[in-house]
């Protein structure tokens, strides 16, 4: 009689199992693909920012334990493909799933939440580089806009790139190469964050409301530097904090400024030129003119060096130490830059193909000063 009672104990739990196990879609499995309970979902992390870069990792294993994502499509909401590290772009609760490109079988399912950006700790700061010269009338107007502009929003950072084929003692060794990196192919020209405008150039229109967007922006680093100098050689470290785990391919660039270079300026916006309105008193030359934050030098590859993916993490601080003489040359000449009159501009910039964000954020400070994060 125990027995007969033990073997229904049994049978119900038996029953109860394999309905549990059941296929959710009642799917029958067709050669060789699997059964629709058989493809798993591992997710890096349930929960996320909707910040435009933490990530998450996405893994899909058979029964046995084996990584079947490389060969499965992956589904948000069960429409949309994704990537195996799947960047939000809005907030709310998203299920992932996947299905076999052989069979088109789904996966179950996980659920993701994504909430809306928390406040950065960081200031965002953007950075213009201006293509000018001294022999250029036209790039007074660009630097008049600047400089109105950087005195009401001392979060624009301004660098000259001095070049072109006219008399300029302050040309960048490597304007020409630069400019055809971006596009430029006139006088004065600006990027603006090294990002693609509306129109998929770089060029700044220099529309005022195209600054106020870009400082809008969220900051997902900061930036901090500190330097010294010894006779003729400035060193000293950058710092990047980061408030995101990443892992598109950011670069550094560490340049090297000059301020308080006073050379005659060709300004068209005069009476002798007749072009309106007049800028700089109508005068031409500007025989005063003080060019300011004038690139000398990097300390890293002009377009930057690799930050280590493996230390974009978020509240991580990754640091490179950095050396630059004083002194070096121009296009056609030499100089010897007055440590007082020098600044070092840091800056991390998304070096990932297809859509970079450009410049995520910049930090100025004066040659032998500390500047932290802000």
């Amino acid at each position: 009689m125990k027995k007969i009672i033990l073997s229904s104990i049994l049978l119900v739990g038996m029953t109860a199992f394999f309905t549990s196990c059941k296929k959710s879609n009642n799917v029958t499995p067709v050669g060789n693909c699997p059964n629709t309970d058989s493809l798993y979902i591992f997710l890096s992390t349930s929960s996320i920012e909707n910040n435009g870069f933490d990530y998450v990792n996405i893994t899909v294993k058979d029964q046995s334990g084996n990584d079947m994502t490389s060969s499965c499509t992956l589904l948000l909401n069960n429409s949309q493909a994704i990537t195996s590290s799947f960047v939000p772009a809005s907030a709310g609760t998203f299920s992932i799933s996947a299905i076999t490109q052989s069979c088109n079988i789904p996966s179950q399912q996980k659920t993701v939440t994504v909430t809306a950006a928390g406040a950065s700790p960081f200031t965002q700061k953007i950075l213009c580089e201006d293509f000018t010269g001294a022999w250029c009338g036209y790039c007074p107007r660009v630097a008049y806009a600047l400089e109105q502009y950087k005195s009401t929003h001392p979060n624009c950072i301004s660098l000259a790139v001095h070049g072109g084929g006219g008399t300029d003692p302050y040309k960048f060794q490597y304007y020409s190469s630069f400019m055809n990196k971006y596009g430029a192919t006139g006088f004065p020209t600006v990027l603006l964050n090294r990002k693609k405008q509306p129109d998929y150039t770089y060029g700044w229109s220099e529309d005022p409301a195209d600054l106020d967007n870009a400082l809008q922006a969220w900051a997902p680093l900061g930036l901090g530097i500190t330097s010294t100098v010894n006779g003729n050689t400035v060193s000293g470290t950058a710092k990047v904090k980061f408030n995101v785990t990443t892992s598109r391919a950011l670069k550094i660039v560490v340049a090297l400024v000059e301020n308080g270079l006073v050379y005659p300026q060709t300004n068209y916006y005069s009476a002798q030129y007749g072009a309106t309105p007049y800028l700089y008193g109508g005068v031409s030359p500007i025989n005063n003119f003080v060019h300011n934050n004038v690139l000398r030098r990097t300390a890293t590859d002009l377009y930057g060096d690799a930050i280590p993916t493996s230390d974009a993490v978020k509240n991580n601080v990754w640091e490179f130490p950095f050396t630059m003489s004083l002194s070096g040359n121009t296009v056609g000449g030499t100089y010897n830059a007055v440590a007082a009159n020098c600044a070092i501009i840091a800056f991390v910039v998304d070096g990932a193909t297809g859509s970079p964000k450009g410049i995520l954020n910049v930090q100025y400070a004066n040659v032998g000063d500390v500047k932290d994060f802000d």
